[in-house]
């Protein structure tokens, strides 16, 4: 029995019907190379057919169709030498490894859709991967795929519209030191070797990264100012390496205004940091760093964090991140009657919204307080 074959326009393929009754496509790419699919229905072929006339169209090859996910990666971070920075080639590669080849690496790029996609997430997430783990992953995942897209190996992102779980809201990981505790955690800051970088976190609300990538340059002690311009970045293993990088988004490039205060605190450091240097001799290595290890390179944060466990562990303090140190200079910013506009600034957010999401909160009145407004308002009119 001979084939009934339905021909089409041109770079559109053809479909055929087999002696079993099912519905054969058939296109032709560039090179003279022929993909041959069998469907169960004429719809289904002719979606295939679609999909691949618009890959052709794009200028796909038959190398394009064979190249598995691991080979795409491997090339894909291979140029990103050339565009990133090297802490970020590192998270990049860190993820792929981890969690994307291991699972998808075998498969072909054009094989993967929006369901693998999905079901990937969730075995992520059956393994149990923290939600912020599987929204790192999909990031870098889509990364991937754009490019090829971009490139012109696939016709869509698959990854475009993958059901992502949402990011974690828990205001509850936020930890604020009551008033006593403030104070508590300020006294026992004199007895730090680091003490200094710990009131002006607290005080500030300044990243890690950007308290250990300050320099002297960017002192402006005369004018109360402290140029906000880089950040110490680590990666590697165990954070073996670092680098000083630029600050995580334009807004977070910043001049802060600081008190009498934070002036002396910073002058007295410096001069404690040249009598030390004198000590030292040959042994320094000048980096211009406020912060720094005994011999003046960029400081560790493992070792600042056994610090600052220890400390507040001596304090009789509850145990909290460092991070927690910017969330309660915010808590004091909010206290003490600032706008969020100002206090978004301040901290180098992207936008108030951000800061809202993050502090809503901490800030004074409840639903009480709108009901007293309305009763207000009702009698004055």
């Amino acid at each position: 029995m001979s084939l009934k074959t339905s021909y089409r326009a041109r770079n559109a393929g053809s479909i055929s019907i087999n002696p079993s009754g099912s519905v054969r496509a058939q296109i032709s790419l560039p090179g003279g190379k022929r993909l041959t699919k069998s469907f169960r229905t004429k719809r289904e072929a002719e979606a295939w057919l679609r999909e691949m006339g618009n890959q052709v169209t794009l200028g796909l090859d038959s190398f394009n169709h064979s190249t598995r996910v691991s080979e795409f990666i491997a090339a894909w971070l291979e140029r990103k030498k050339l565009k990133v920075k090297p802490k970020t080639l590192f998270d990049y590669s860190r993820y792929c490894q981890r969690f994307i080849v291991p699972v998808l690496g075998e498969q072909k790029m054009r094989e993967i859709k929006l369901p693998t996609v999905n079901a990937f997430y969730a075995l992520l997430v059956k393994n149990g991967c923290t939600v912020e783990v599987v929204r790192h992953t999909h990031r870098v995942l889509y990364a991937i795929f754009a490019d090829a897209v971009r490139q012109g190996h696939l016709p869509t992102n698959p990854v475009q519209y993958a059901d992502v779980p949402a990011k974690e809201q828990n205001p509850e990981k936020i930890k604020i030191f009551s008033a006593a505790e403030y104070e508590t955690f300020i006294q026992a800051s004199y007895s730090s070797s680091f003490g200094v970088l710990y009131r002006l976190a607290i005080i500030t609300g300044m990243r890690q990264g950007e308290l250990l990538g300050l320099t002297w340059r960017n002192m402006e002690l005369e004018r109360g100012e402290i140029r906000v311009i880089q950040q110490l970045s680590r990666y590697g293993q165990n954070g073996s390496r670092f680098e000083f990088a630029p600050l995580k988004t334009a807004y977070s490039k910043r001049t802060l205004k600081i008190g009498s205060q934070l002036i002396d605190m910073l002058k007295q450091h410096s001069t404690e940091q040249q009598e030390y240097k004198q000590l030292m001799g040959s042994k320094w290595k000048e980096n211009d760093l406020l912060f720094t290890s005994q011999s003046g390179t960029p400081l560790d944060q493992r070792n600042m964090q056994r610090d600052f466990d220890k400390m507040l562990k001596n304090a009789g303090l509850p145990k909290i991140r460092f991070h927690d140190l910017r969330h309660n200079a915010a808590s004091n910013m909010i206290a003490k009657g600032l706008s969020i506009v100002q206090i978004s600034r301040y901290l180098g957010h992207s936008s108030p919204r951000i800061t809202l999401e993050i502090y809503a909160h901490l800030i004074p009145g409840d639903f009480e307080e709108i009901s007293r407004s309305h009763e207000i308002t009702q009698q004055i009119t």
